[in-house]
């Protein structure tokens, strides 16, 4: 509960500091191209404790697995199953902590909302966390072999906690009374139950391993100019700004004239690929964050670190374009008529975090 806490706290935090940009929906490959061939396959056993959780939530996730809106699975096509995902399932760890808080809560109340006695109330907390591997193998039919073996971990916890004193308001401090107590117990106890939700976490987790997913891409955009021409236009300024705001066509158009008055500038060259590759026009963006770079390594004593977003946006697009050409390569997404179902609801599609 604490560790929630302490990372909602720091999410403003986080925003703050995040580098501005344009956001824009890209299709990734998935970690293993090679998965990309099998589309036509089915799922079988997967060993150890929760298995046949494993094997219902892997058979799942591919029946809502969808790219642009389609279903990316098949049921067997003409030419049959191609490939066969097995696996197994380890409980990795069980673990608990123990934690002692002392608080001074109501006891007898004389009416709703009107405490008539206020005592000392020490609770003892027990969190356990179980975590455990999932490993899947995709496996061709026809020939035997191992297309790959990936292994994700997964997590469950459950809390319960008991009052063990009561007594009268004495002025003891309130708070953590005492150290906090782990344990550690042998992995083949482990609650099922637990076993079971952390095995679902895990298997969860192989979606981007084994087909292309869409995810928010940041164009980061320069903040700062890397000449004086750029860095001393109060303009930039203005449309580092108009982005911090969500005003991409207004900050875009500020760009796209600053560019025509200093053409030689890499800052705002590369500000203005970051536009391009947020409307999806990547070959635009490769070629200006291309010309920043060559601009950029003829400024003399210039640091490595300033001109680092231009060199990470170039491979970054360079990655987009390589994605499509890959993806393009594949046939059509199954239609939902073709997998034998009814068109998937948009919150069926996987979210993806911001690359």
């Amino acid at each position: 509960m604490h560790r929630i806490l302490l990372f909602l706290l720091a999410l403003p935090l986080l925003a703050a500091c995040a580098t501005p940009g344009y956001d824009y929906r890209a299709r990734m490959v998935p970690t293993f191209p090679a998965a990309v061939d099998y589309r036509d396959v089915s799922v079988g056993n997967f060993r150890g404790p929760a298995g046949e959780v494993a094997e219902d939530e892997f058979a799942r996730m591919l029946e809502e697995t969808t790219l642009d809106g389609a279903y990316w699975f098949g049921v067997a096509g003409p030419d049959g199953r191609r490939g066969v995902y097995t696996g197994r399932v380890e409980v990795e760890s069980w673990e608990a902590e123990t934690t002692f808080e002392r608080d001074r809560e109501c006891v007898e109340w004389d009416a709703p909302f009107d405490c008539e006695h206020r005592a000392i109330v020490e609770t003892e907390c027990v969190e356990e966390t179980v975590e455990v591997l999932v490993t899947a193998t995709l496996t061709d039919i026809d020939t035997g072999e191992r297309i790959f073996t990936q292994t994700q971990g997964g997590g469950a916890n459950r809390e319960h906690c008991i009052d063990v004193a009561t007594y009268e308001d004495d002025g003891s401090t309130l708070g953590t009374w005492r150290d906090p107590l782990h344990s550690s117990y042998s992995a083949w106890d482990a609650p099922y139950g637990m076993v079971a939700d952390a095995t679902v976490e895990a298997v969860r987790r192989f979606r981007t391993d084994i087909a292309p997913y869409d995810a928010t891409v940041r164009a980061e955009i320069m903040t700062k100019g890397l000449t004086p021409e750029e860095a001393n236009d109060p303009r930039f300024r203005m449309a580092v700004d108009a982005t911090k705001r969500g005003e991409v066509l207004g900050a875009c158009a500020q760009w796209d004239a600053l560019a025509k008055d200093w053409p030689q500038a890499p800052a705002v060259l590369h500000n203005l690929g970051a536009c391009a590759e947020a409307r999806g026009d990547m070959a635009t963006a490769q070629a200006r964050y291309a010309r920043a770079a060559e601009l950029a390594m003829t400024i003399p004593l210039l640091q490595e670190k300033q001109a680092r977003p231009i060199f990470s946006a170039l491979e970054r697009v360079s990655g987009r374009r390589m994605d499509d050409i890959f993806l393009n390569g594949f046939p059509e997404t199954y239609a939902p008529e073709d997998a034998g179902g009814t068109a998937p609801p948009e919150d069926l599609a996987p979210e993806e975090p911001a690359t």
